[in-house]
């Protein structure tokens, strides 16, 4: 998800915030070795077998511009379970 861009924060906001479609590479929890890379859809949706154990998401704008941008996040896959996760985009409007 992108930030709607509004300059300033308000209850109700005319700009929510919208999906993205992003390149995602997971890494082995302390970053060290690639897992696998992908992309979400249109939607922002993305689904990986990933075995038990802790990853991080480094997510990148399909772009390559600045912005937006989003920061990695660090998740934890357990056995049997399906992990959700929200990347959060900076839209870098003030």
């Amino acid at each position: 998800m992108v930030d709607g861009g509004c300059p300033m924060a308000r209850d109700h906001s005319p700009c929510p915030d919208r999906p993205l479609s992003v390149r995602l590479t997971i890494t082995s929890g302390d970053g060290g070795r690639t897992v696998t890379k992908t992309t979400s859809d249109a939607d922002g949706h993305f689904r990986l077998p990933l075995p038990p154990g802790t990853y991080t998401i480094r997510p990148a704008n399909l772009t390559g511009a600045v912005v937006p941008i989003a920061q990695p996040v660090s998740v934890t896959v357990r056995s049997g379970r399906c992990t959700a996760v929200t990347l959060r985009f900076d839209s870098g409007i003030r």
